[in-house]
């Protein structure tokens, strides 16, 4: 087991007090007083939603706790392969997973022998969650989600969208909107462009007719007037769209578990020191205020202390996806 945890995570740049070592055993007879650095492996690629929560992350992470960090994005297999890395490196706390909805929850709906299981990790925290917004173009003469569904209806497989990829949340959203209004997955064409901002940008450029998507990749044009927003999956309304509702607000409040979320994770069986230390530093994370404005420039909600029970909220995304993709018979 590599060395050196405590030292790692000492908040505000002091070693843990005498006492308190004797007080609760170290993961290691020893302890070296240099810092060590932590592997954040992220499943996605630089620039999208999981870089920049997790940049958001490690910045606060080092400003309060002194840790240092390398950020490895393996893509490879839809994320499965970070997820692999993980899982297999030892449960020592320095090799850690910037999770995300597309990697722990969907992906082990669509590819089970693909993704690792949850049961193969220990999940610290929920970090940030962020709903799709659904739009269309300023130009157009749809003003609702009641008048886009109805042009759906009147003209089948007719009307397209964008997406990010055929497995990704924004395109198991859109199947799902249609089935919860009687039509079926096919009346809408989807259109893949391999990126959240490729899919905004298809949307603005005439390529597609509407586009449920990430709120970071598709809110700033909606506030520039741009784009114009249907209906968002947030609980509640945006406080930067006001004016925009809810899915609740518009019967269909199932539509609300589709967000985009962050975790942090690591491998299974980390002592129990080595979880408490990490959720000592998340602690300290979530108070900070240049994290809070980080995470808001993401266009997402700060969740560190608001999901009182992470494991459990990630198994119920797990069994939500599981049985949206069966409902839907979108597993390949």
């Amino acid at each position: 087991m590599r060395q050196g945890f405590a030292t790692l995570l000492v908040l505000a740049g002091a070693l843990l007090a005498a006492a308190a070592a004797r007080a609760v055993q170290p993961i290691t007879h020893a302890l070296p007083v240099s810092p060590t650095t932590v592997r954040l492996f992220v499943p996605f690629m630089a620039g999208g939603e999981a870089d920049g929560s997790a940049r958001n992350f490690v910045q606060s992470a080092t400003r309060v706790g002194g840790v240092g960090f390398e950020i490895v994005h393996l893509t490879a297999e839809s994320g499965a392969a970070a997820g692999r890395a993980v899982r297999q490196a030892a449960p020592d706390g320095l090799t850690l997973l910037l999770a995300r909805v597309g990697s722990v929850a969907i992906l082990p709906a669509l590819s089970p022998r693909t993704a690792a299981p949850l049961s193969d990790f220990t999940v610290l925290a929920v970090l940030d969650q962020a709903p799709l917004i659904c739009a269309v173009r300023s130009g157009t003469p749809i003003v609702s989600m009641r008048e886009l569904l109805a042009a759906i209806a009147a003209t089948p497989a007719q009307l397209r969208y964008s997406t990010s990829g055929a497995g990704t949340l924004q395109n198991l959203a859109v199947r799902y909107l249609l089935a919860l209004n009687g039509l079926p997955g096919d009346a809408a064409k989807p259109v893949h462009f391999g990126q959240d901002s490729l899919a905004t940008q298809a949307l603005l450029n005439g390529e597609v007719d509407f586009s449920c998507n990430t709120a970071r990749s598709i809110m700033p044009a909606v506030q520039s007037g741009a784009l114009r927003g249907l209906m968002t999956t947030a609980h509640g309304r945006l406080r930067s769209l006001p004016q925009l509702q809810n899915a609740a607000e518009l019967g269909l409040r199932d539509m609300q578990q589709l967000q985009g979320w962050s975790a942090l994770l690591g491998p299974a069986g980390m002592p129990a020191e080595a979880v408490l230390r990490w959720r000592a530093l998340l602690d300290k994370v979530a108070a900070e205020p240049e994290w809070q404005a980080g995470t808001e420039a993401l266009s997402a909600s700060a969740r560190i202390h608001a999901v009182k029970d992470p494991t459990q909220y990630l198994r119920q995304q797990g069994q939500f996806y599981e049985r949206l993709v069966t409902t839907l018979e979108a597993r390949p």
